[in-house]
């Protein structure tokens, strides 16, 4: 499954949440975000000053980039070819 990232804008990765009608940028419920403990507002990825970062939004279950946890609410630059681990699922950063 592929996630088109748009440059102008900020990416909120996560789940989406009916009872609070809550729905991120880029919804992991297809991928079994919730049984791999994906949170609502997990992670933000955005393009600046010509390249990706992606920060974990404070989550319970941690963000890692190449088996590295990120500090939360810090930007990490990403590379093509990155594995982005949310929780427990993991996904490949791809810049092209």
């Amino acid at each position: 499954m592929e996630f088109p990232l748009v440059a102008e804008r900020r990416h909120v990765i996560g789940r989406a949440d009916d009872a609070s009608r809550w729905a991120p940028d880029i919804d992991l419920d297809a991928c079994h975000g919730l049984d791999l403990g994906v949170g609502r507002r997990h992670a933000e990825v955005w393009w600046e000053q010509g390249r990706w970062y992606i920060q974990d939004l404070d989550s319970v279950n941690h963000t890692f980039v190449n088996h590295r946890v990120l500090a939360k609410m810090t930007p990490h630059p990403l590379n093509d070819s990155d594995e982005i681990r949310l929780g427990r699922l993991i996904l490949s950063f791809h810049s092209a």
